[in-house]
């Protein structure tokens, strides 16, 4: 896409975003008067479309019910783009038509209540068009074709839209004059006839996009796991979606998914009663470990968070669960005087989905703050084991022969407050024997990363030490020395946070060594985009998935010799 191209669609998404804010806006309280019956948008559709989406700004925005709608902004946003006021406009009407390769097809039909000037048109919508004629009317013709062009159609209706669109509309008869017949819809225009006067109406016919459906389930196939995959069976027997929108309760508001006969509808229902199953046993299976420890909290708030997620888990799935009708499938249907209780429940998803990448973000970044104190204070144990011995702890502990018996996560148990603990180990024994085995669930948590979904008492560790000839941890019986450390300890990593596949058991004289050819392999699947490492000199630091892989090999070794600068990582 064009730069221009770019620029545009910005600005048209947002004059948009303006008139159908009150969608996620509006709080009802009493219903209206009826309007005008208007079709819901057959009258622009043509044998081809697979899309219409009909909006009726005016009637929303001077519906007396819907006072608290940011009326003034959308009137604003009105005069500034299109020299219309918003509650001018009766109907907008957008439809489309599946793309022939690189040919768009779509148009957006703008019905006001006085005649339109496309020279009162702003230049931020008009500039990547020129004065032209189409279907021999006056119009501002696009220079690329993906982008609109613009044409008055009869004084009061100005169509938008790619000109192999707008010219096909035209011949065909749709769009002569509001509310005149367009050529025979199909789907569409037998669904929309039945929606008169509703605030939005959308209705998408699925049967028309069953190859693009298919080929983008074909594809989606490989990467869903095999005992999900007949779940994406579900689109390919449906035939078309609607919705439709009254806010104000005058008038019922649903969105339903229609089959095309019972034997679809049933096959449907089966795999939505399965769908529905497997999705209660996985929310189950993810949330009852956070439960648990949500209820045995000392903190009340979070017990009464415990205990409304055990109130609410059931009904979400059978509140959103899709009710067979027929040969068609209900989402959500309010009935007539339902629409305040609709609008509160589209404001508060509104408010949750903007809410939820917040609180997502911050938990992550409070699980990431408490790794890298996790890695802080590992390395501030192992540096306190060099000031105590003059040597870093080796990979092991190790016995007479050199044979590896603990891991170093066990040797710097009292340097981490767990003497105890250490005091409890037979450090001639190997970490599996029948006594040390028994330590392994006593695992202390800075060894595991919050982010973590293995228990603590699986006593898998989240770190682990860089290990091979050329890193800090060699094997060997004795830990190295700082003199050894020729690259310097603010460039060589000791510590790396590991993938919970590439975890050891923490008595396990085990850890990490980078592969030749992808020497990220095993880290950085819990925090988006990365992994924590621990510095020789205690410095922790996250470092990006993206790092270049020899700089990343640099960074490894201890005496390498390589040069590396600030700005390569």
């Amino acid at each position: 896409m064009t730069i221009l191209a770019k620029g545009y669609s910005l600005r048209f998404l947002t004059a948009w975003a303006v008139l159908l804010s009150p969608l996620a806006a509006a709080q009802a309280q009493t219903p209206s008067a009826p309007a005008s019956p208007a079709p819901a948008g057959a009258d622009y559709l043509t044998p081809a479309s697979v899309a219409v989406v009909s909006l009726k700004p005016g009637q929303v925005l001077t519906n007396p019910a819907l006072a608290m709608l940011p009326v003034e902004v959308a009137e604003a946003a009105g005069e500034k783009f299109l020299g219309m006021k918003a509650t001018d406009i009766r109907r907008v009407v957008a439809v489309g038509e599946a793309p022939m390769g690189m040919v768009m097809f779509y148009a957006v039909a703008i019905e006001d209540e006085k005649p339109w000037e496309l020279s009162r048109l702003a230049p931020e919508l008009v500039g990547h068009t020129e004065a032209g004629e189409i279907a021999g009317r006056d119009a501002l013709v696009s220079r690329e074709p993906t982008l609109p062009s613009m044409v008055v159609v009869d004084d009061t209706t100005l169509m938008v839209g790619t000109q192999p669109m707008i010219e096909k509309l035209l011949s065909a008869g749709g769009g002569q004059a509001a509310g005149a017949p367009a050529a025979d819809g199909g789907t569409l225009a037998t669904l929309a006839a039945a929606h008169t006067d509703d605030d939005l109406y959308a209705a998408v016919d699925l049967e028309k996009l069953r190859p693009l459906i298919q080929f983008g389930l074909m594809q989606g196939r490989k990467e869903v796991p095999p005992e999900f995959q007949k779940f994406l069976d579900i689109p390919t027997m449906l035939d078309s979606v609607e919705l439709s929108l009254t806010l104000d309760g005058s008038r019922s508001s649903s969105l339903v998914a229609h089959t095309s006969g019972p034997v679809a509808a049933s096959r449907v229902e089966r795999l939505i009663d399965e769908g529905v199953d497997v999705l209660r046993a996985q929310m189950t299976e993810g949330m009852e470990q956070n439960l648990e420890q949500l209820r045995a909290s000392d903190d009340p708030v979070e017990r009464a968070m415990a205990a409304y997620a055990d109130r609410m888990s059931g009904g979400y799935l059978d509140l959103f669960t899709p009710k067979r009708v027929d040969e068609s499938f209900v989402l959500f249907d309010t009935g007539v005087g339902q629409g305040a209780q609709m609008s509160q429940v589209a404001i508060i998803g509104v408010v949750v989905a903007l809410l939820l990448p917040a609180v997502q973000a911050a938990r992550e970044a409070a699980r990431r703050t408490q790794s890298m104190n996790n890695i802080k204070q590992l390395m501030l144990a192992m540096l306190n084991y060099e000031a105590a011995r003059r040597e870093l702890p080796a990979q092991a502990i190790c016995d007479a022969e050199g044979k590896p018996l603990l891991s170093w996560r066990v040797a710097i148990l009292p340097y981490i407050e767990e003497q105890a603990l250490y005091e409890q180990f037979h450090l001639d024994e190997p970490w599996d024997s029948e006594h040390n085995r028994k330590l392994i669930p006593l695992m202390p948590a800075v060894y595991r990363d919050p982010s973590s979904p293995l228990p603590l008492d699986s006593g898998k560790s989240s770190y682990a030490g860089v290990s091979g000839e050329r890193y800090l941890m060699t094997g060997a019986a004795k830990g190295r020395r700082f003199r050894e450390i020729t690259d310097g300890t603010s460039r060589s990593i000791a510590v790396v946070e590991v993938s919970d596949d590439s975890s050891p058991i923490w008595t396990q004289p085990v850890d990490w060594s980078p592969a030749a050819a992808n020497p990220t392999a095993g880290l950085g699947d819990r925090h988006p985009g990365g992994f924590l490492v621990g510095f020789c000199d205690g410095y922790v630091r996250f470092i990006d998935l993206s790092i270049d892989a020899e700089t990343f090999k640099k960074l490894l070794t201890v005496n390498g010799r390589e040069v590396i600068n600030n700005d390569d990582y």
